[in-house]
């Protein structure tokens, strides 16, 4: 278990270094991430590069026992390089200007701007990548963060424009088919006739254009932060191999496909700052956790841990005493192996002075030193125990975004029905059971998973219909959400009773589909098999079933009332439940409970108390049970399996009592 901080030392005067990197050490941190903001400090003309400050500062940390992370500076690119290239910025979608002084600000398409990113990482990788103290990478940092993944400028549209002729093979026909550019006289004689989608007077970007149009430069945007940084990762291995290379993702962060990103990196490292949660007495939302720990299904970092309140012009509360050290704790019991928190000083100038640190901008330690201090003593103790240990997660969750994609561009309906919210719902319904889940790809190891959900399959190409029909097949529980079989790969609807190509796993076809949330003041619910009322939201698909199909749920309500919401139908050696509507948090955590999970052979936890989080780890045959109390009060839990509090350096039984904001690990079954 690693504890580890952002530290900016071209922000501090040298003589304050050794301070930090005394109270780091005696608070347990061993990491430091640096520079990843510090292009003009180490390149302050053109051509002229210094590195010298930032190696005493690596060097002198390394003799306190503290190792850096480095990060490339690509983010923010200096003012000397803006003055070169005049248009190196972004063009928003309405043909605004996103001018210097921002970050992420420069267009990953500017043949100038990549060239000077390349030299940099170059030149940075080349003079510190054998540094015995540099023991891993970050490339750039939060790419796409601030509205900055879509670039509507000239030189995205030439590259858009070359990405398309690659992905159609150069057929302009073949894109006027899978488009269906005849609606609306939309037909392309010739690739350059296409432009990035942009706002008009009185409509957003990716709406009033063409869905293909919209989805696909979507895709494209993307690659294109792919594509940065795939560049960097190469660079970075043939000047510093061996240390590992990551990206601080930015959890549920849609507008680029995490999974490809993924790819390219050694280990997934985000950034997790909780600030909803603080002081509703509930946990934090599980899913981005999960879908981290699901983009390669391994461990995973967490780069940026919220310190304390965080805000540019206003901060949210400050997190109570306790609360600090149990969102770590929560990341752990996750699947993180590093905790590094955000950041070490708070900075006395520029837009984050209220992103606030484990210091505040004094830089005297108090309150939450104190808090770090104690987590760093824990850490310790527990590597012996946990290091080696991984989330085994039985439930998957698949994270598409191609549909989430395609159904930001055309949401169908406004209440409901957003991709996102509907995967957190699922996951959510299944942290109030004590069941963890993995968010995954279609293109996951699925066979390792009993359960699979599929919040909307809303776009799905015959390879994916494929994959979870034979993932049913060989014994799996599928669950599928409205709206599934859609629309094919370009986005255009499909010529077939839905769900299409999933109607034969499914077992049943929609007969009609409806947006009652459109209706003013009408509240649908949904009727289980025990009787009890669940309110729906958004939309409905009325499903008729087919063959030896099974009805669970029916709709009370509208014209359709009584007939089919939720269908279960036997397929192969598993089963799928085809879910035809957004239920509320009791219907779906009822379903699972016992309509789905037991049949699956996923145990569940009963009477859960709501402020109470509960996850597992596990190495060879041991499993590590983490009972986290989110509210400030203190409550009593009965366990999974007795065993021994790691924390608490004592056996327990049956139940324990969680104080305000604590933490109980219990190494499952004996001493």
């Amino acid at each position: 278990m690693i504890l580890g901080v952002a530290y900016y030392p071209e922000h501090w005067p040298r003589e304050r270094w050794e301070t930090d990197a005394r109270l780091m050490q005696e608070a347990g941190i061993s990491r430091v991430r640096m520079a990843e903001f510090a292009w003009h400090r180490l390149e302050p003309r053109e051509g002229q590069f210094d590195f010298g400050w930032l190696e005493e500062a690596i060097n002198l940390f390394g003799r306190y026992g503290i190792q850096t992370i480095l990060g490339t500076p690509t983010p923010t690119y200096p003012a000397w390089l803006h003055e070169m290239y005049p248009d190196i910025h972004q063009v928003k979608s309405n043909g605004q200007v996103k001018e210097w002084g921002q970050r992420q600000d420069a267009c990953k398409n500017h043949p100038g701007y990549r060239a000077y990113a390349r030299r940099i990482v170059e030149k940075m990788t080349a003079a510190l990548g054998q540094n015995p103290h540099v023991v891993a990478w970050q490339t750039d940092n939060e790419f796409g963060c601030h509205g900055t993944a879509r670039c509507h400028c000239p030189n995205c549209g030439r590259a858009f424009r070359s990405w398309l002729r690659r992905r159609f093979n150069n057929d302009i026909a073949a894109l006027n088919a899978a488009w269906g550019t005849v609606f609306w006289s939309h037909e392309y004689d010739d690739f350059d006739q296409i432009w990035p989608p942009m706002d008009t007077a009185d409509r957003t970007a990716n709406d009033g254009q063409n869905p293909g149009l919209v989805l696909d430069f979507y895709r494209f945007s993307s690659d294109v932060q792919v594509e940065m940084n795939r560049e960097q990762v190469e660079i970075i291995r043939r000047h510093s191999p061996g240390r590992p290379i990551t990206h601080n993702l930015m959890g549920l962060f849609h507008q680029i496909d995490y999974f490809k990103l993924a790819t390219d990196l050694d280990i997934v490292s985000w950034d997790n700052y909780p600030f909803l949660a603080n002081n509703t007495n509930r946990p934090p939302a599980p899913l981005a956790h999960d879908l981290m720990r699901g983009l390669k299904q391994k461990p995973v970092w967490v780069m940026e841990q919220a310190s304390g309140p965080g805000g540019w012009g206003s901060y949210a509360a400050t997190p109570p005493p306790g609360q600090m050290r149990l969102w770590a704790y929560q990341a752990v019991a996750r699947g993180a192996d590093m905790i590094s928190f955000f950041r070490w000083r708070s900075c006395r100038w520029g837009r984050e002075q209220y992103w606030h640190g484990i210091l505040y901008h004094h830089g005297i330690p108090q309150r939450r030193y104190e808090e770090v201090k104690q987590l760093g003593a824990e850490f310790r103790a527990l590597s012996t125990e946990l290091d080696g240990s991984e989330v085994a997660a039985e439930v998957g969750i698949l994270y598409d975004y191609d549909s989430l994609w395609a159904l930001e561009t055309q949401p169908n309906t406004g209440d409901g029905f957003d991709y996102r919210a509907m995967a957190n719902g699922w996951d959510a319904a299944l942290a109030r059971l004590g069941v963890v889940a993995d968010a995954v790809s279609i293109d996951a190891d699925l066979t390792r998973y009993k359960v699979l959900i599929a919040p909307s399959v809303h776009v799905c190409p015959p390879a994916t219909a494929e994959r979870l029909a034979a993932f049913v097949r060989a014994g799996g529980t599928l669950i599928l959400g409205p709206r599934s079989g859609v629309k094919e790969s370009e986005g255009a609807i499909v010529d077939a009773l839905l769900p299409g190509p999933l109607r034969e796993v499914a077992g049943c076809y929609v007969e009609e589909y409806d947006a009652f949330s459109q209706i003013p003041g009408l509240e649908m619910r949904v009727r289980c098999p025990a009787n009890h009322l669940y309110r729906a939201y958004g939309l409905a698909d009325v499903l008729v079933p087919e063959g030896d199909a099974e009805v669970s749920h029916r709709y009370e309500g509208r014209y359709y009332a009584g007939k089919p919401a939720v269908v279960r139908h036997a397929y192969g050696k598993g089963c799928c439940f085809y879910v035809g509507t957004v239920m509320e948090p009791a219907g779906l955590i009822g379903f699972l409970r016992y309509g789905v999970l037991p049949g699956a052979g996923v145990a569940v936890l009963s009477d859960l108390p709501e402020c109470v989080e509960v996850s597992y780890r596990s190495r060879g045959g041991t499993r590590y049970a983490f009972y986290l109390n989110h509210s400030d009060a203190a409550v009593k839990v009965a366990l999974a399996r007795p065993g021994f509090d790691l924390l608490a350096a004592a056996a327990v039984g049956d139940s324990v009592e969680i104080p305000p904001f604590g933490v109980r690990i219990v190494r499952e079954g004996g001493l």
